[in-house]
């Protein structure tokens, strides 16, 4: 099509001074150098569609320049199985003249979730220069319904291998993640690439990944302020403060260094994916803590470590992703208001809600079914704050925080606090935290791809490795680097702590060994393309939100993968070993431990009677 002089030029002018996304995004008329062509997008740059579904993108070429222009157009994509059809791919555009040119994209037919990149190619005829824009086509499933009784048994099964892998936990010190992943890739890329059975269909984990993040989100945080003892964090703030965050920022820039200068990514994307892996895990370093012969420092040390930068994680990423959402010029004084509006809305509906709570509770002391309700309150109380322009992750983290350290709220605010979080309520709490975790490893598992070959959008710029320029195996080297980085900044930290305070070489060896990346990492990879800036943008800002990210979602998903099972299994063999070296220096010191206390300990002293029989004579 094509629009001629008055028309061409008020198309144009619209353009360029209206634009709709920065230049990266494809919004703007971008010159091809040394001609007086201008190339406008036409449309959004980055689209989704269902499996064996279409899409089509377009752009105007004007001719601004005294003479006619012939220019060539080609287009290629890196994923072969989108198929392109370019039309037309011959021009002449006389001067004055708006000439469309329109690409038409086929997605295969099936499989998991995959984005193409398409790069065409605008040439001059005879050549004087050229441009190569790109667009990118993510194919997603559609919805698939699933037999119930299928769904039943495999709910059943899971639940039941869950349990199983936290009983080999308990004895063998092997993080029942590892398990729970290894049955996810079984049940979902090993099945579907070597049996050729779909047990998961696409469809459904495309529709459940938003919902069962936003889920394990909350509760992570919920989780997280319930366990965190504001006393101990004071009475520690010294040694915790130096080790997590020492830790937690050596990690997210040296993690972030390597994605940018190994992986080629863009500078915040590699910062997002330091955050993300920045911090260890509660559901795997609490767990193997409390089962340690370790001193009461090194435990609270690692349990506090595993708890806040749980929080820390989130916060920054949710920060992260303001930051993009904001686009290629947003402010970052201005994204940091808007964020710190939203976290002040957060916690006052968090502390409105928990002190409220507190009070109710005390009221129900006796009924059933408190913990559900205290459920149905975070639910709403994550809802409401979301809406009203606040974070509901960081709601259900203060909302914890208020519940879990009641005592001393209650004491604040002078309320009788006998009764809150009972063992009865914290042991419902753990048990639906193990269904949540559970599942969300097993999910983890499932989206996994070995789709290793073809085109892989990473890129370095050090010598000699530029030649795997696009290969699984640069990203395989840069996951090997990414784990490197968290390996030698926990040990260098560890040093600092034993250095300020001594300790033997196994609790050295507990301090940086106990690394395992767990629910968070997993659940935050995933987060940046569930949100609806990614699946759905309704503004300049989430367009480019969505085009910068497009090609990371599968990779930042791997990455998280390898770096859980490297971590765990590092977690691991650290804990055996250190264990074992315990074992053998108490055994080398059998003084400095009597049995009578061990033994008194199971006794219970107030029933404790003595009976005096007195000595019989002889014969």
């Amino acid at each position: 099509m094509r629009l001629d002089g008055p028309l061409a030029v008020a198309v144009l002018a619209l353009v360029l001074l209206g634009p709709l996304a920065s230049p990266a995004a494809g919004a703007e008329a971008v010159p091809i150098p040394g001609t007086n062509l201008q190339v406008i997008e036409l449309g959004a740059a980055a689209r989704t569609v269902s499996f064996g579904g279409t899409a089509n993108f377009s752009w105007g070429v004007y001719n601004s320049g005294p003479q006619p222009e012939t220019i060539n157009v080609t287009a290629a994509s890196d994923d072969p199985e989108f198929l392109v059809e370019l039309f037309p791919t011959d021009l002449a555009i006389p001067r004055g003249v708006l000439v469309t040119v329109g690409l038409n994209v086929s997605a295969p037919q099936n499989g998991f979730s995959r984005t193409a990149t398409i790069h065409v190619n605008f040439t001059t005829v005879p050549f004087t220069g050229f441009l190569v824009l790109n667009v990118t086509l993510t194919a997603r499933a559609t919805p698939a319904s699933v037999d119930l009784l299928t769904v039943f048994a495999a709910v059943g099964a899971i639940i039941a291998i869950g349990f199983t892998a936290s009983l080999i936990f308990e004895r063998t010190r092997i993080p029942d993640l590892l398990i729970l992943i290894f049955l996810g890739l079984i049940l979902g890329p090993v099945a579907a690439l070597y049996l050729g059975i779909t047990f998961v269909d696409p469809g459904v984990l495309a529709v459940a990944t938003p919902y069962f993040t936003a889920v394990a989100l909350m509760f992570i945080l919920f989780d997280g302020g319930l366990n965190l003892r504001l006393k101990e964090v004071v009475r520690k703030l010294g040694v915790v403060g130096l080790h997590t965050g020492v830790t937690f920022i050596l990690t997210l820039f040296g993690v972030a260094f390597v994605g940018f200068l190994v992986l080629g990514y863009p500078w915040l994307v590699a910062l997002l994916l330091g955050t993300i892996l920045g911090g260890t895990s509660g559901a795997v370093v609490i767990g193997i803590v409390r089962a340690l012969r370790v001193s009461e420092d090194t435990k609270i040390i690692l349990t506090l470590e595993s708890v806040i930068t749980d929080v820390l994680c989130v916060v920054t990423v949710l920060a992260l992703i303001e930051l993009l959402r904001g686009g290629p010029g947003a402010s970052v004084s201005i994204v940091f208001a808007d964020l710190g509006q939203a976290f002040a809305v957060s916690l006052v509906f968090g502390l409105a809600a928990g002190v409220a709570w507190l009070a109710l509770l005390q009221r129900v002391e006796k009924k059933p079914f408190s913990y559900m309700l205290t459920i149905a309150v975070l639910f709403v109380l994550y809802s409401f704050s979301e809406v009203s322009g606040g974070s509901g992750a960081m709601s259900s983290f203060v909302f914890g925080l208020v519940l879990g350290n009641h005592v001393d709220f209650a004491e604040k605010l002078r309320m009788r606090a006998r009764f809150v979080i009972d063992d009865r309520i914290k042991q419902f709490h753990a048990e639906f935290a193990f269904v949540i975790r559970t599942f969300f490893f097993v999910f983890l598992g499932i989206v996994f791809t070995f789709d290793f070959a073809g085109t892989w959008d990473v890129s370095t710029r050090i010598p000699v490795f530029d030649a795997l320029d696009g290969t699984f195996l640069l990203f395989l080297v840069g996951v090997v680097l990414i784990f490197l980085v968290i390996a030698f900044v926990r040990m260098g930290t560890a040093r600092i702590i034993t250095f300020l305070s001594p300790k033997p070489g196994p609790e050295r060896r507990i301090l940086w060994s106990l690394m395992g990346r767990g629910l968070a990492a997993a659940v935050l990879a995933t987060l940046p393309f569930t949100i609806p800036a990614f699946t759905d943008p309704a503004t300049a800002g989430e367009a480019y939100y969505r085009s910068v990210l497009a090609p990371y979602e599968s990779q930042f998903l791997n990455i998280a993968f390898f770096i859980i099972l490297l971590t765990v299994s590092t977690t691991t063999v650290g804990v055996v070993a250190s264990e074992r070296a315990l074992g053998r220096a108490g055994a080398a010191r059998p003084t400095e431990r009597l049995a009578i206390p061990e033994i008194l300990r199971d006794i219970d002293l107030d029933s404790l009677q003595v009976y005096h029989e007195p000595p019989r004579r002889p014969g």
